[in-house]
């Protein structure tokens, strides 16, 4: 797991997620409610899709890939990596386990655990 995620709002414009992407050297923004919980995800294919619209214009909101797949620290990884095969997807968001917070802990995606797999 990668810890900590960067991040952007609901309302940040498309163009500003890029730049926060270009800017971290990243392929993905987690997306907060104004509760700091995650409401999706833009990887860049997402913004690729969006091209041709007006970056200064749509939000986050507008793009972000609905996400409400997460998983907590007590996870193995062999159940997160069985998830993200079940749900064909990348990325998984890691969160609190605390009762009542869905703090954003970090990152979990697809690229960190082939390097893993491959130091085994």
């Amino acid at each position: 797991m990668r810890r900590g995620a960067i991040t952007c709002g609901m309302d940040n414009k498309v163009k500003e997620v890029a730049q926060i992407m270009v800017v971290n050297k990243i392929g993905y923004c987690v997306v907060l409610n104004e509760n700091h919980e995650v409401e999706g995800i833009i990887s860049s294919r997402s913004i690729l899709k969006a091209f041709g619209r007006d970056l200064d214009e749509i939000t986050a909101a507008d793009i972000l890939l609905p996400y409400t797949i997460t998983i907590t620290p007590n996870h193995s990884l062999e159940d997160a990596i069985e998830l993200m095969r079940q749900k064909k997807i990348e990325h998984l968001v890691v969160v609190s386990d605390r009762p009542g917070s869905k703090a954003v802990l970090g990152i979990l995606n697809a690229g960190d655990i082939v390097t893993r797999l491959a130091e085994l």
